[in-house]
């Protein structure tokens, strides 16, 4: 939605909330208020649109909007046999358009950069979160249940999926106001009220020095050390709770990775700022006439493109069968992935070993530890400290001498946080990396 589309093409005059004026029919005709009005354009629009995202996709620009406006409410007027002032005319066509195609009670919150994340829980339960603070209510509403399923239909017509009841849980990636955002929906039949939450990213794509200047997240060492990883071809790791910044470290980190290198993106939701020469994949909602795709169908066809690098946001258990053919295969492109658990040595390694091990309850112990030593060799982790999301480990997979069956695997710290600030561990990396000989001193 475009900068003109808050100002509903009608400079800053403020759309009109509620239209009262009384409007006689012609001929005997029945009167009407515009508010009645309104509602009778928006519910011909909807009955026009009805699971046709292609129009509403087509209906990109505020100008095409209107004109697309006007002529319903021609129509409506004329069907009805009523005569409108232009005055009356304008004012139906800017609250019906506000009502249509901005997002309503969400517009301040998608306006105020400060927000990262949104919540609803019914029509008169809407919460944000600023920055990395607690969610509190937002202090607006929607109408009512209707007026909450019309806006998020709007929502999703930015990313081409209808809002279907026979489809309860959703999670899609979207353009809201110029913001990417990832939208997770559970609805009827399995919830009573729709429940989402909506997680907000900048408009401006952010580096890995914005990560440090404006958050303090990703301090200088660690940046050069996680450009040093992925300039050498080694794949990494980002793991984290939820909430932390994976995504969009991942986002940053993907411009520093060749320009001229074939990557593949496979994405929850298509909310990562990426280069423009990187390919995007992520999951397709099925539609009456579409069956769709799920991320384990994208990750094995982004595998059969053969990048040179493979992008992952994010790996979680259920994945078992993905994973193991992304590590497995004889053309194993680079892995910048990201992966939600504890960083946690212990905990990360037997978390990717089950995620494995799912899908391959029989392969032995040693055999995931090489694989993920040799495709996944470092390991940045994120977690919250003092309040605040922030790079605090920058480690390596070692394989540890063999004893017997079994080959142990280790996770050597290069970069630790310490209390005083960021020190060089006394671990340097095993494998070759291009660093100022000055660096680990």
């Amino acid at each position: 939605m475009s900068e003109s589309d808050h100002n509903n093409g009608h400079g800053d005059r403020p759309p009109p909330d509620s239209l009262s004026p009384i409007v006689p029919g012609r001929s005997g005709r029945p009167s009407y208020s515009l508010d009645a009005l309104r509602e009778r354009v928006e519910r011909q629009f909807h009955e026009e649109t009805a699971h046709r995202s292609d129009i509403l996709i087509d209906l990109d620009t505020g100008d095409k909007r209107r004109a697309h406006l006007r002529d319903i409410i021609e129509y409506v007027l004329a069907v009805e046999s009523i005569t409108l002032s232009p005055k009356d005319t304008l004012a139906l066509l800017d609250s019906a358009y506000c009502r249509l195609f901005t997002f309503g009670p969400l517009d301040a919150c998608l306006d105020d950069e400060t927000i990262t994340e949104i919540t609803i829980n019914g029509p008169a339960d809407v919460h944000a979160r600023r920055g990395m603070g607690t969610l509190e209510p937002t202090g607006t509403i929607f109408d009512d249940r209707f007026h909450l399923e019309g806006v998020l239909e709007r929502v999703l017509a930015t990313a081409g999926i209808d809002l279907l009841h026979s489809e309860p849980f959703l999670e899609a990636g979207v353009t809201l106001s110029g913001r990417a955002a990832r939208i997770s929906l559970i609805g009827p039949p399995v919830s009573p009220e729709y429940s989402l939450e909506i997680r907000l990213h900048p408009r401006q794509p952010l580096s890995l020095d914005d990560l440090h200047t404006r958050f303090r997240a990703v301090p200088p060492q660690a940046a050069a050390l996680l450009r040093a990883i992925l300039a050498a071809g080694h794949g990494l790791l980002i793991v984290g709770d939820v909430g932390l910044g994976k995504t969009t470290l991942a986002g940053a980190l993907a411009h520093s990775l060749p320009a001229d290198a074939a990557i593949t993106a496979v994405e929850r939701a298509a909310e990562m700022h990426l280069p423009p020469h990187i390919r995007r994949r992520s999951p397709t909602p099925a539609t009456p006439d579409n069956p769709g795709t799920d991320f384990i169908a994208e990750i094995r066809a982004a595998l059969d493109d053969t990048p040179d690098w493979l992008i992952v946001d994010e790996i979680r258990g259920d994945e078992s069968a993905a994973v193991w053919d992304a590590l497995n295969r004889d053309n194993t492109p680079r892995c910048l992935w990201v992966f939600r658990g504890d960083s946690q040595p212990d905990r990360l390694r037997n978390a990717l070993s089950m995620t494995i091990r799912q899908g391959q309850p029989t392969i032995a112990q040693a055999e995931i530890h090489r694989l993920l030593a040799r495709h996944l060799p470092f390991v940045t982790a994120v977690k919250r400290i003092e309040g605040t999301p922030r790079l605090d480990l920058v480690a390596e997979w070692a394989l540890g001498k063999p004893a017997g069956d079994d080959v142990p695997l280790v996770l050597r710290p290069l970069l630790t946080e310490q209390e005083d600030g960021w020190l060089v561990a006394d671990n340097r990396p095993t494998r070759p990396l291009d660093l100022p000989d000055d660096f680990w001193e």
